[in-house]
């Protein structure tokens, strides 16, 4: 009977209505949250698909009957490839994994995403999943990406858990205990008054504990587990035997695999089953049974003796051929247990009963497996351990060396993630496999990230004339580096009418929209970037790749002065939780924005989120730079000149800054400004009108004139590099300040900085520059500044004006200060060339 859990019931069907969402219901061990989640699931109008999480369950398991119930019902057209290139690692029967090792999880999120928003297209949606304190890591991490991705109407993510889970987003739904009334009415008999209080003071409203003391009768059990067996203890020895094999089985049981393992046919089976059912010891689940709850199941396991649980485990190990590794091992028949998890491709148990494998068999290739798995499953960490041990057994006295050469690629892949180079691995690869062409293009685009731009080109070379067309992409960029925009968008579309895959395919948009803004081509690669992310969309990649495509996107916007269109790329993009190394782009993008606004504790909250994010040099030297390059400009705008500078020398010291395209002019224009270098290293290069103009601001910060960075930074279209030269070149040549500086307010007002707002300001203060539309002189002080221009002395000024000789110098004086003269010719001298006389 389901009694209470009124409020909560209403929780979830307000969260119904509210859909798409997530719901995680929160309670101790027997509270009812499984009966709160079924009362609500069999009253709802909607599909309602369930899965679950053991003590112990593999990765993903949880969700692995709600992907079958969805593709049962929908089918796998529903995701691009019919689920072979992610959902395939789940449910074997879509046929072999496409595999694609750098986003085998990242394409499994989005496939399990697109398979759930489009199935709520055909039908409301309801996710149940249930005890998700047993969850593995790799199907928390798949549900807080649910929780932050679901977009489309109509689904809602019910999950159970004893503790509370960090989901983004999630309703909270804490399930409460039962009151003395309620209690009375769940339990559905007669009971004294001293009995029905001695059952609710001591199972304090927990109904399992509620009901198990109610049928314990008389008898006070000392124990918990004597509490929850009470029920079971009264059973027909044929229940009893039924129940037994249940808790042997697993969370749920199938009709058939008990029938089986019971050894009774469908009429002795039902009549066994009946009791069990009656007393609610079991529930009946679709085409199978399970527990009431997992508390029952554990109590009635640990009751068995050691050989009748082995005994049991034997059976259904025979009986249910999908969890039969499980079930030989808990047997400790460790040989079936090796050929079972063999056959289901459960690497990390067929390593753990290694000393079951018949000699020769490939430990290797399994420690390989195992990795990529790993890898799949997000444990990277793990999945380093393994390749590394694969490495170093596979380096024996009869190596092969292209085995070695692919295990030095999956290495890199996993390192990759960590924020580890895999320079020295792709070397050692092509030395050991010189004609493989993937593993050259590889190494080219690593040397290409990293600044070795002729090493980069000759491999990308070798690798595209033995077959890699992927290298077409490197090819182009390194193209656009050297200046030939043209010749690099005819490499860019070759590579993407030839790319092998979808991924190499928004890879050359990501490129050529990257390569278009270092080259100031704002409005390109704008467009660049908006047509590879459709194409991500329409691919179901939105949110791996497309989130890299996002930061493509957001940065031309932010340089053209479209700092809110930037905002809510990034906005959309982070809240589909893209990848962390395209999660730190979009932060860099969204840091330097907030840096221009005058956002500096949102720019602080930034730099510390992508340090850590950023921390290796995986991507090439522009990507450690570029967090240099914020803090620094974060430092700056807050008057920080220490933290700066700190930042500076690390720099200087550290870094080889002839290796970055795109970062070494920035970061010595700051440097310069700082005072710590006076001239530039040979060999930093200077290619598109972008570099050219942060190397014009380097140069006016050396003692060059900042009106020559002014002209560089209007070419280019970049209004917020444009107001700050604006400033600098007032400060430099005050006969042109006012013109200079208003401008340059216009333009801090334009886009919304107040950094640059002050700067214009404050120069304007200093050099005593009106900034509004009133007359730059007074009346009385342009007849002065005639008088100045016929040769007149202060005291002749004065006497011709009827003014004091005092009143007249500081008219002069005002004048020379509102002119930025030194002298009273000068003075005379700029008035006549902006006609003032």
């Amino acid at each position: 009977m389901f009694v209470g859990r009124a409020a909560e019931l209403a929780r979830l069907t307000a969260a119904r209505e509210r859909a798409p969402g997530v719901v995680l219901v929160v309670g101790e061990a027997g509270i009812g949250k499984t009966r709160l989640v079924g009362e609500f699931a069999s009253g709802v109008d909607a599909f309602v698909a369930e899965g679950g999480a053991d003590p112990g369950c593999v990765a993903y398991a949880p969700f692995v009957p709600v992907l079958r119930g969805l593709v049962r019902q929908y089918g796998a057209g529903l995701v691009p490839g019919g689920g072979r290139r992610g959902l395939a690692r789940l449910l074997p029967e879509l046929g072999e994994v496409e595999e694609l090792p750098d986003l085998g999880r990242a394409r499994l999120f989005e496939e399990v995403l697109l398979l759930v928003e489009r199935s709520a297209e055909r039908r409301p949606l309801v996710l149940v999943l249930e005890d998700l304190h047993w969850a593995d890591q790799a199907s928390v991490d798949l549900l807080v990406f649910l929780a932050r991705n679901l977009m489309a109407p109509g689904v809602l993510v019910v999950a159970t858990s004893r503790e509370p889970l960090r989901l983004p987003g999630a309703e909270v739904i804490r399930v409460p205990p039962l009151g003395r009334d309620e209690v009375a009415r769940l339990l559905g008999q007669e009971h004294q008054p001293q009995d029905l209080d001695l059952i609710v003071t001591r199972s304090e409203g927990n109904p399992l504990f509620a009901e198990a003391l109610a049928d314990a009768g008389a008898a006070t059990p000392a124990s918990l587990r004597e509490l929850l067996l009470a029920g079971a203890e009264r059973l027909p020895a044929e229940g009893l035997d039924v129940l037994r094999i249940a808790a042997v089985a697993g969370r749920r049981t199938p009709h058939d695999v008990l029938r089986a393992v019971a050894g009774l046919d469908d009429l002795a089976l039902d009549e066994a089953l009946r009791p069990v059912v009656r007393a609610r010891l079991l529930l009946v689940d679709g085409d199978g049974y399970t527990f009431r709850h997992a508390l029952i199941r554990d109590a009635v396991y640990d009751d068995l003796l050691p050989g009748e649980r082995r005994r049991l485990h034997a059976r259904c190990a025979e009986a249910h051929p999908e969890l039969a590794a499980d079930h030989w091992y808990a047997a400790g028949d460790r040989r079936r247990a090796f050929e079972s998890a063999w056959a289901a491709r459960r690497w990390e148990r067929v390593l753990e009963l290694w000393d079951q494998a018949e000699s020769g068999t490939d430990h290797v290739q399994v420690l390989e497996l195992a990795a990529r798995d790993a890898l799949g499953e997000g444990d990277t960490e793990r999945a380093e351990e393994l390749a590394t041990r694969a490495l170093e057994e596979a380096g024996g006295p009869h190596s092969d060396p292209l085995r070695a050469a692919r295990l030095l690629e999956l290495r890199v892949a996993i390192r990759d993630l960590l924020g580890e180079e895999g320079l020295d691995d792709l070397r050692a690869a092509v030395r050991l496999a010189p004609r493989e062409s993937r593993l050259i293009g590889s190494l080219a685009t690593v040397l290409a990230w990293n600044g070795q731009d002729a090493e980069a080109r000759a491999h990308a070379e070798e690798a595209l004339a033995l077959g890699d067309t992927r290298s077409l992409t490197t090819l182009a960029a390194l193209t656009a580096l050297d200046g030939d925009l043209g010749t690099a968008s005819s490499l860019y579309a070759e590579a993407r009418a030839t790319a092998p895959d979808d991924d190499s395919l928004l890879i050359t948009y990501a490129s050529e929209a990257d390569v278009l803004e270092a080259a100031g081509e704002h409005a390109r690669a704008e467009s660049v970037a908006r047509e590879g992310i459709a194409r991500a969309r329409r691919l179901g990649l939105a949110r791996s790749r497309g989130g890299h495509l996002a930061a493509n996107l957001a940065e031309p916007l932010a340089s053209m002065g479209r700092w809110k269109e930037a905002r809510e790329v990034m906005r959309t993009a982070l809240a589909l939780d893209p990848p962390p190394i395209h999660r730190a782009w979009i932060l860099m993008v969204l840091g330097t924005v907030a840096v221009w606004e005058g956002a500096l504790g949102e720019a602080e909250e930034i730099v510390g989120r992508v340090r850590p994010l950023m921390r290796g040099r995986s991507r090439g030297y522009d990507s450690c730079l570029e967090p240099d390059l914020l803090e620094c400009r974060l430092a700056l705008a807050g008057g920080d000149q220490r933290r700066a500078g700190r930042v500076v020398d690390h720099v200087l010291a550290e870094h080889d800054l002839t290796l970055s395209r795109r970062y070494a002019w920035p970061l010595l224009a700051l440097a310069a400004s700082l005072g710590r270098v006076r001239e530039a290293p040979g060999g930093v290069a200077t290619t598109g009108r972008v570099q050219q103009a942060h190397r014009a601001t380097f140069e006016a910060e050396c003692g060059g004139l900042w009106e020559a960075a002014v002209a560089s930074w209007r070419a280019v279209g970049q209004p917020y590099a444009l107001g700050q030269t604006l400033v600098r070149a007032a400060e430099q040549d005050p006969g042109q300040a006012r013109e200079r500086l208003r401008e340059a307010v216009a333009i801090a007002g334009g886009l919304g900085s107040e950094p640059l707002r002050h700067a214009a300001e404050a120069a304007a203060a200093t050099l005593r520059v009106p900034l509004g539309d009133e007359p730059l002189l007074s009346a009385r002080e342009r007849e002065v500044l005639v008088l100045v221009a016929e040769g007149l002395s202060n005291r002749q000024i004065a006497e011709r004006l009827f003014i004091s000789a005092r009143t007249s110098g500081v008219h002069v004086s005002n004048i020379m200060g509102k002119l930025g003269a030194s002298s009273r010719v000068e003075a005379v001298a700029r008035a006549r060339r902006t006609g003032l006389i």
